[in-house]
């Protein structure tokens, strides 16, 4: 039975010479909300030290002006995740399996789901609303349920004939014994995404040590609308998809336990 270690080899391999084209879909899937990997590692600060920042920034003069265009911005940016962030999540998941295949992946991937849009639509609101109900009971249930629907995306790019609910319980069926695994394979990510943070919380504690005014404020936008900032991310996060595509390749060529009751 492979451990985390070789599905982040095997990973490794499928990106060898594909860097650059697995990195920039990336990108372009986490603009759009369609990253598949749910990571457990939480890189953003919540401390009461990043409150102050936030209302010192929209305190300063134009703070309003400042905070209603980034309101705006982020709200047209969620509307667009929402009508599309499915689809090209789907399409995302069949990039990756393209890359752990060996077959031809290419960014064009991302949107070879175009005519998906109702069934990505669906595929995300059902997996988070199944993930909320669950968590209303404990936490615990519910990081147990997001690892439960994971597979969700590849075998709705691998089976368009199934619909939403049909694919989350055939990834609850093939996770039956295997959730886990998977969590280790996403806490093994923990020391990279840790020190790809680094440079995002030392570039705000700089910034916010030794300028004031309105440098500080132009400064902290930029802060605030590129984190991740660290291009450490930009690499991490196409490793941790190969490696959740490697999983799913794996799994699906074992045999499963029988289905969970729920």
């Amino acid at each position: 039975m492979k451990i985390s270690a070789d599905y982040r080899m095997l990973a490794l391999d499928a990106l060898r010479g594909k860097w650059k084209t697995a990195v920039l879909t990336g990108i372009a899937a986490s603009a759009l909300g369609a990253t598949i990997v749910s990571s457990s590692n939480s890189v953003v600060s919540n401390s009461n030290q990043a409150k102050d920042i936030h209302f010192n920034l929209f305190a300063q003069p134009n703070g309003g002006r400042l905070l209603a265009v980034l309101l705006v911005g982020i709200g047209l940016w969620a509307i667009l995740q929402l009508i599309v962030g499915g689809a090209v999540q789907l399409g995302y998941a069949h990039f990756n399996l393209n890359l752990v295949d060996g077959n031809d992946a290419a960014i064009s991937d991302l949107f070879s789901q175009k005519d998906r849009l109702w069934d990505g639509f669906c595929m995300k609101f059902l997996q988070g609303l199944y993930i909320a109900l669950w968590s209303l009971l404990l936490v615990i249930p519910g990081i147990v349920k997001t690892y439960s629907y994971a597979m969700t995306p590849y075998i709705m790019s691998e089976h368009p004939s199934l619909t939403a609910n049909e694919a989350i319980t055939e990834s609850r069926r093939i996770m039956n014994g295997n959730k886990w695994r998977l969590f280790c394979l996403d806490f093994s990510f923990i020391g990279w995404e840790l020190l790809c943070s680094l440079p995002l919380y030392a570039g705000g504690f700089l910034v916010f040590k030794y300028f004031t005014g309105s440098e500080a404020m132009a400064i902290s936008l930029f802060l605030l609308l590129t984190i991740p900032l660290s291009i450490g991310f930009f690499f991490v996060r196409p490793y941790e998809e190969a490696a959740w595509a490697t999983f799913y390749r794996d799994i699906t060529a074992a045999p499963t336990e029988p289905d969970e009751a729920y």
